[in-house]
């Protein structure tokens, strides 16, 4: 992967990962020197560091600094694998047993050891509808895991498996200490144990987790010494911190942040495009949104344009489809078009008088850019064609746990009855479980109710599609169904990620997903 010259002050382009580094004629008068602490800011709470459990950007950046997968992609282009936990694997011709050879010598954190049990333990944790996981339906075509020796293991799946690889480079695929997760139990998300390049410290809810190194790692050391993670829900304060030096790095930075730091020029800000589309979902189980007509209305009653531009201050991009650049088998459309004329007819036309009722709206603050800001814009659009709504603003870890609240043996999803519609994003770069997650009928993260037989149909086909272009096509044709047909959600635009670093650190790696890797940042010392 290319390193980008730390002089840059804008980063923005999506063939290069958002690397700092520094350039050959630095190098010379420069020299790196290791951290004794690094500390993080962004703009969401951790919600658990059970990577079985956990379903959200801020937790991962803690998780895959304390955790390895059996693989793991091979850079940010995720079109390849490396080995990981696994030394080496194959696969059977149906494409339903997978075998892993697995490394030897390594240990948990806590002392105990890794081996082919621990993997078992963790594939069969994960399917286990008690542990209540929202990941669980991913794992659902895995028929049995079984030990054939201490280091090896065999994935058997009641149907060809060709997205098994992906599967495993999850996050939610990390394999946890078997004896941890005994000894804590439901605490476990409070008490992490992996094999990874960094141990956990402590962790105290809405004030800061800190992580150390693992000198023990079995492969390359992580280089700062300590990293704290701190949740600064105010984009202002992020600035702040970032300024005072009181942060290192500061993430979920506003536009307004980025122009500030750009005109200071006391920090090196990242433009680094992502996976990430912002959108609001909808209650499809009740009306308005029961009805297609009104989703495609209200749709083309958002000039997403004038977001972009204005809300955004040109630091995001109109959506051309449910997929942003950078998402495995996207498919690119005639962006909606903005026609408020047109959306408020249709909506007369179901609805001859008006809609009676009155649009719940709901949105996080600080965990998208500018999500509040966003949604309160969003607001004015539909008012202005005749929609009654009302508006709530909640914290990130309660509006989760409000969204995602438990069904015992079942996992989580359920969405709310509370309100018609919220906002969420996504930055999944996968597409099978950026799909199947949201779109699957009954999948415990299908939060809207979503169901459509021809988009399962489609995602079961290409669950079990060996050939890998038919596969892609299968996604394509859904992306389809829902840009011009049956919109799951309304698209409002695909993110930017506004990233502010100290001028004197090196080696920062932003993934395209949202989640950013820490063990390679090192001061410079001119």
């Amino acid at each position: 992967m290319r390193r980008v010259n730390i002089l840059a002050v804008l980063i923005r382009c999506f063939a290069v990962p958002g690397i700092i580094g520094l350039s050959a004629d630095l190098l010379s008068v420069a020299s790196a020197k290791e951290m004794e602490q690094l500390t993080f800011v962004q703009g969401s709470d951790i919600d658990t560091l059970d990577p079985a459990i956990s379903r959200s950007v801020p937790s991962y950046n803690v998780i895959d600094h304390l955790f390895n997968r059996l693989i793991a992609w091979d850079g940010r282009d995720r079109s390849n694998f490396v080995a990981d936990l696994a030394e080496s694997w194959s696969r059977s011709e149906d494409g339903k047993q997978w075998t892993f050879v697995l490394r030897q010598g390594i240990k948990f954190h806590d002392g105990t050891d890794f081996n082919a049990e621990a993997v078992k333990f963790n594939l069969d944790r994960i399917r286990d509808p008690k542990l209540g996981s929202p990941h669980r339906s991913y794992y659902a075509d895995i028929l049995s895991v079984d030990v054939l020796s201490p280091y090896q293991v065999r994935v058997t799946t009641k149907n060809p498996s060709p997205t098994m690889l992906e599967l495993l480079a999850k996050e939610s695929s990390s394999i946890n200490s078997p004896a941890a997760v005994a000894k804590y139990g439901r605490a476990y998300g409070h008490h992490p144990v992996g094999t990874g390049p960094y141990i956990f410290d402590s962790w105290i809810p809405n004030d800061q987790a800190i992580i150390e190194k693992n000198k023990l790692f079995h492969g390359v050391s992580g280089k700062p010494s300590k990293i704290v993670f701190r949740p600064v829900r105010e984009d202002s304060s992020r600035v702040i911190e970032l300024r005072t030096k009181n942060a290192d790095v500061a993430a979920n930075l506003s536009p307004e942040a980025a122009i500030e730091l750009k005109e200071l020029n006391k920090s090196t800000l990242l433009r680094v495009p992502s996976t990430f589309q912002v959108f609001f979902e909808m209650n499809l189980t009740r009306p308005p949104f029961d009805d297609a007509r009104i989703r495609r209305a209200v749709s083309m009653a958002i000039d997403r344009q004038a977001l972009v531009n204005k809300v955004l201050l040109g630091y995001g991009k109109v959506p051309t489809g449910p997929f942003p650049e950078g998402t495995q088998a996207r498919r690119a459309f005639t962006p909606v078009k903005y026609d408020p004329d047109a959306a408020k007819k249709i909506i007369d036309e179901v609805y001859p008088g008006g809609y009676p009722g009155t649009v719940v709206m709901w949105t996080p603050a600080g965990r998208y850019t500018k999500d509040r800001q966003v949604a309160e814009v969003v607001q004015g659009y539909l008012n202005a064609v005749g929609l009654k709504t009302e508006f709530k603003v909640w914290e990130w870890a309660t509006y989760q746990k409000s969204l995602y609240r438990p069904d015992p043996g079942k996992g989580t999803g359920k969405g709310t009855n509370d309100a018609n519609m919220w906002l969420l994003g996504t930055g999944i770069s996968d597409a099978d479980i950026r799909l199947r997650r949201k779109l699957s009928t009954g999948d415990p993260q299908n939060l809207t109710g979503y169901s459509n037989p021809d988009v399962d149909k489609l995602l079961q086909l290409a669950s079990r599609e060996l050939d890998q272009k038919q596969r892609m096509s299968y996604y394509g044709q859904i992306q389809q169904i829902l840009w011009e047909q049956d919109p799951d959600n309304l698209p409002l635009f695909d993110q930017e990620q506004i990233i502010g670093v100290r001028k004197d650190l090196n080696g920062l790696d932003v993934d395209y997903e949202g989640t950013i890797d820490f063990k390679n940042v090192e001061l410079i010392e001119r």
